[in-house]
């Protein structure tokens, strides 16, 4: 079992009270555990995403060009798989 903490964490009334209503026997600890690990994911995601736009962005006229290539080869594999018939 992963090590755990306490907190004390201060939300609007009406928001917890919705949540409990549609949480059914889900734990108000569950809920926030599982809310903090979707926000986390999420930030994640984004800065992967960040990251990748940067890369594509530094790259030069000629990475470029190359990346082009390489992507219109994958494209041609996949149509040419697709179009076969199947056995």
């Amino acid at each position: 079992m992963q090590g755990k903490t306490k907190v004390s964490i201060t939300v609007r009334t009406r928001l917890l009270k919705e949540v409990e209503r549609v949480a059914g026997d889900t734990s108000r600890s569950a809920i926030f555990d599982q809310a903090l690990a979707h926000w986390l994911q999420e930030r994640r995601q984004g800065q992967l995403e960040q990251d990748i736009e940067s890369y594509y962005r530094s790259l030069s006229a000629g990475e470029n060009a190359e990346d082009e290539t390489w992507a219109q080869g994958g494209d041609d594999t996949v149509n040419r798989v697709w179009s076969e018939p199947k056995r």
